[in-house]
């Protein structure tokens, strides 16, 4: 069911935002900017989706890169999208790959997951030298209870998960304070259906564009999307 759930979800209501959506792009950029001061070759991508955290490293042509999610239809995409990648589909909650990568990422997604615990097990076992993780952190919304979220961390729960999963933590950051978060995060739950979502027309991209411009404003190391950077404890 669970599987099933998220086909449906990459097959119209999560598309666009996860390319156009003002987040995303600053996950994205926050990412690239991240694994560029590591010196990795292999990179996992756990939890892939449709691909846009693979095809942001993959236009800097120095990686060599994997992907893995639960959902068949985000594979399907992620392979349209970069199609040099390898592609699995695999829970990581139960499973992982036999091989290692010199960096194992995984983006806005063990806030889906019920067992995180074992998913950060998971990461952890097919890392060489890094692990960075992106999730969310605040007051739990209804918009985001309906797309799946089982919990939102703080920095204290997301350092000990990943301590007791056998990572060092190298540092922990924070982002999106104040104009995403709490100001667009809270305002959007007024909105008819909750946060845009689906395909994006012209007009919703030029706000979406609008809105990336205004988060540049954010302070640094303050707001609800959090990142951590870990290694495997030797």
């Amino acid at each position: 069911m669970i599987e099933l759930s998220y086909d449906k979800l990459w097959r119209g209501f999560w598309g666009d935002i996860q390319r156009f959506g003002p987040v995303h792009r600053h996950i994205a950029e926050d990412l690239v900017r991240t694994v560029s001061t590591l010196s990795v070759k292999s990179v996992l991508d756990a939890g892939c989706g449709s691909g846009d955290n693979l095809a942001a490293l993959a236009a800097l042509k120095r990686y060599e890169l994997t992907g893995v999610d639960i959902s068949r239809e985000a594979i399907s995409l992620a392979g349209l999208r970069v199609p040099s990648a390898k592609l699995y589909c695999l829970d990581i909650q139960h499973e992982a790959l036999p091989e290692k990568f010199d960096l194992v990422i995984s983006i806005q997604v063990v806030e889906h997951l019920l067992d995180d615990i074992a998913a950060f097990k998971s990461i952890a076992s097919m890392a060489r030298n890094y692990v960075f993780i992106s999730t969310i952190a605040g007051s739990m919304r209804p918009s985001e209870i309906a797309i799946g979220h089982i919990r939102n961390y703080s920095s204290i729960e997301l350092q000990r998960k990943l301590e007791s999963a056998g990572l060092e933590v190298l540092r922990i950051s924070r982002w999106g304070f104040p104009f995403y978060s709490p100001l667009y995060r809270s305002l959007v739950e007024l909105f008819p259906g909750g946060p845009p979502a689906g395909p994006m027309g012209s007009l919703s991209r030029l706000i979406a564009s609008m809105l990336y411009y205004i988060y540049k404003l954010n302070l640094t190391n303050r707001g609800d999307v959090l990142s951590a950077l870990a290694r495997p404890k030797p």
